[in-house]
Parts: structure tokens; C-alpha cells; sequence
């Protein structure tokens, strides 16, 4: 699949969004990805294990809670997770840390259908992390290639109609 395709089949008009990696300062690109989203009116859930509130949103501590009540069709913390098809998330992890999260997401049943899109921005990936996206058989829903939804995310919301 193109890169194209995979940043149009990224986005959709049922699908829930996470930034793994989210921060609350404004230098970092978890709170200008965070930001992105935001403004553009699209629900997102910031992951981060030590923050409570990022950009006036509930963070989320972790994925597995995410998918969780997706997958059991539960909103969550005011999120609307009863209606959506799946997730999209935007990482912003070191390398490592986007690795351990893949592996977290592996350990969940039904992964490969909730799982819709994994955006690897620039610094987040590595050849361990493109790896093990292909071991748990994700790669084709991976969009790295030093891809930036700040730069390519608005043609992903136009082809997809959002």
C-alpha cells in the first residue's frame, strides 16, 4: 500500500484518534500533534502515564484501556467509544517506548480489527519498532517514511471526507 493510501485509510468519519505520547508543553510535538487534533474538531485521547488533562482532554494512561472499551463498545472518561469502527494513534514515543506499546497492543485479542492506523511521526520509530509493526502484522497500517501529520494530515482528512 502507497503512502497515500495508508494516510487516507488512516483517518475515517467513525474512527477514534490517540496521541501515544501526548505532553502538555507547548515546545513538544505531543502537544502540537495534540493541538492538530484539537483544532480540527476531532475527538483524540492524549496517552501519557503521568499527566491528567492535556489541551482541556481526559488523558488516558495507557492503549489497552483504549482498546478495551472499544472493543466492549464502552465510552470512556466522556470519550464516545460506543460508536466508533477502531483506532487511529499518532506516536510520539522514543523508539523504545513505541516498541513496548506495539507489543502492549499485540497482547490484546481482536488487535488486528481495532487497530486501524499507527502513525510512526519523525523519532518515534526505528528499525525494532518497523519490525515488530510487521511481526504483529500491523505494517501495512503504518505510516512513517519521516511522515508528519502536521504536514500530511490535512490530505488525509480531505480524502476521507472528515
Amino acid at each position: 500500500m502507497s503512502t497515500k493510501a495508508k494516510i487516507r485509510s488512516f483517518f475515517g468519519p467513525q474512527r477514534q484518534y490517540a496521541v501515544a505520547g501526548a505532553s502538555n508543553n507547548p515546545s513538544k510535538f505531543g502537544f502540537k500533534i495534540t493541538n492538530w487534533y484539537v483544532g480540527h474538531d476531532i475527538s483524540v485521547i492524549p496517552i501519557n502515564p503521568k499527566e491528567q488533562e492535556i489541551l482541556g482532554q481526559t488523558v488516558i494512561h495507557n492503549v489497552s484501556t483504549i482498546l478495551d472499551h472499544i472493543e466492549k463498545g464502552q465510552d470512556l472518561s466522556g470519550y464516545k467509544l460506543s460508536n466508533v469502527d477502531g483506532l487511529s494513534i499518532s506516536f510520539l514515543t522514543p523508539p523504545s517506548i513505541t516498541a513496548t506499546t506495539l507489543k502492549e497492543i499485540a497482547s490484546h485479542d481482536n488487535y488486528q480489527k481495532l487497530i486501524k492506523g499507527l502513525w510512526f511521526q519523525p523519532g518515534s520509530y526505528d528499525a525494532t519498532v518497523l519490525e515488530t509493526a510487521d511481526k504483529i502484522g500491523l505494517f501495512e497500517k503504518v505510516v512513517q517514511e519521516d511522515e508528519c501529520i502536521l504536514v500530511r494530515g490535512e490530505e488525509g482528512l480531505y480524502s476521507s471526507n472528515l
